[in-house]
């Protein structure tokens, strides 16, 4: 492409050395195609016009090798047979390999007015391959949305963003492999989906129907699959736990054990009923909901025993007054 605008431009030169302020009538060939500007003092250089504005002014296409330039634009308003005349009439820019019968090439540019194709004005940049897929296009509306898509070899795509024109904004990987990574390169971490290598922030709620992991991607312990798991230390101002509780206890047909019978477990087990061993702990870990109500019903039993140890208190009171009074 450089060396076509270099051609282009020494031809301009060499022209420039013919005749100063001069313009190149399309009409006929020959010398007496080089003419005069009106004004004369104008010094620009045009094709096809007798008062260029620029200094190359060129009213109508320029065909290069492989490329179609062309300067111009249709008013809104206008009535098309169809998408395929609208494109055709509508080409600002095309360059590349011809890739269908439709004489169209590998890049395109295109500057619709508003129409009976679309209701709005819009531009249209496009890339193919030679297969004719497209690849990517850019569009965007006047006053309207504003899309960029890539797609695959077989056009599918798999890289969209899109914006109403509201700044309403979406982005979307429909393909099932995609992956996000921010900080790094592709290969890193392929496991995951989304990477971010460094902090990051979400103001906002974070939702997921599967697991979290802080410091460990391992879920499972025995038979079991945790939602969240830490390795490490928790620290928090409060933590909920919902369980079942302990009010069991105060039921009449509990069968609350006799003080000696809890005697006798602690000497043979080292540790009271129901209440799980350390070494139970240190090789299981603890259910903080369970052992909570655990001990709310030690604490339960315990309130129980001082119960029935005050009734036997007042008895023996009760005993001791009257054989005092007896005496």
């Amino acid at each position: 492409m450089k060396s076509i605008f270099t051609l282009l431009f020494s031809g301009i030169f060499i022209l420039s050395s013919i005749t100063t302020n001069a313009q190149i009538s399309t009409s006929t060939g020959g010398a007496g195609s080089i003419l005069p500007n009106s004004p004369i003092s104008n010094t620009n250089v045009g094709i096809g016009t007798i008062n260029p504005t620029a200094t190359l002014d060129v009213n109508g296409d320029i065909k290069v090798k492989n490329a179609i330039f062309s300067g111009s634009s249709l008013a809104d308003g206008q009535t098309f047979i169809d998408s395929n005349e609208r494109n055709q009439k509508c080409i600002v820019f095309k360059a590349g390999n011809l890739v269908n019968s439709n004489n169209s090439r590998m890049m395109s540019f295109l500057d619709f007015p508003a129409s009976n194709i679309n209701a709005k004005s819009m531009f249209w940049f496009s890339i193919d391959d030679r297969s004719d897929n497209q690849r990517l296009r850019i569009y965007a509306e006047t006053g309207g949305s504003s899309t960029f898509v890539l797609n695959n070899k077989i056009q599918q795509e798999f890289v969209k963003i899109f914006e109403d024109g509201n700044d309403k904004v979406f982005m979307h990987f429909p393909k099932p492999n995609s992956r996000v990574v921010i900080g790094g390169f592709g290969d890193y971490l392929l496991e995951h989906k989304f990477v971010v290598r460094g902090s990051a922030k979400i103001e906002g709620n974070i939702l997921t129907d599967s697991n979290i992991g802080i410091g460990t991607s391992n879920f499972v312990d025995g038979a079991d699959t945790y939602r969240l798991s830490v390795k490490g230390k928790i620290r928090a101002e409060e933590i909920k736990v919902y369980n079942t509780w302990a009010d069991y206890v105060f039921s009449k047909d509990y069968k609350l054990p006799n003080l000696k019978e809890v005697e006798k477990y602690i000497a043979e087990n080292g540790h009271l009923p129901n209440v799980p061993s350390a070494k139970e702990v240190t090789e299981k870990g603890l259910e903080l909901g369970e052992m909570v109500k655990i001990q709310q019903e030690k604490i339960e039993e315990l309130t129980l025993y001082l119960i029935q140890q005050n009734k036997d208190m007042e008895e023996l009171k009760a005993q001791m007054k009257k054989i005092i009074e007896k005496k």
